[in-house]
């Protein structure tokens, strides 16, 4: 009975309330998947741009070895977006953002980073566009970036 009150206290009481988290805060259906994929540039034909957005973990985009570089997906209308996964390759962004265009010429950041992780990365954003891209500054290894899955939420 005392833990029943104790759980039953920390959903009322102001500042304790339980976190929303991003199934109940955020749609859970991808909208990039299988939409329209372009990118600055491919390591090769084995890496389109499309493979990011393909929702097969078996395939990826792989771009040249160079900085900047960037993948865009156009979600083909305007979607308001509250977050993005990640699924890096070893060859990650250790500087990227995140950013969206209505018209696929003005930008606006909505996730920046200098410290990024590699690995599956989920990020809880706040922008719409119906352009979006990871836009790479540098590096995490001397290949170029590459990602398994580019996914959006709306």
């Amino acid at each position: 009975m005392v833990s029943a009150a104790i759980a039953v206290a920390a959903l009322v009481l102001p500042g304790i309330a339980p976190r929303a988290t991003a199934a109940t805060s955020c749609g859970t259906t991808n909208v990039a998947l299988n939409k329209t994929a372009t990118a600055s540039s491919v390591q090769s034909a084995s890496f389109p741009a499309s493979a990011a957005v393909d929702g097969n973990t078996g395939t990826r985009w792989s771009s040249a070895f160079s900085d900047p570089q960037w993948l865009e997906v156009d979600l083909g209308s305007v979607q308001s977006v509250c977050q993005v996964g990640l699924d890096w390759e070893t060859a990650f962004a250790t500087a990227f953002q995140i950013q969206t265009s209505a018209d696929n010429s003005t930008w606006t950041t909505i996730f920046s980073t200098t410290t990024g992780t590699g690995g599956n990365q989920v990020l809880t954003v706040s922008g719409s566009g119906r352009y979006i891209r990871m836009l790479g500054t540098a590096r995490a290894t001397q290949f170029g970036y590459s990602l398994w899955e580019f996914q959006v939420f709306s």
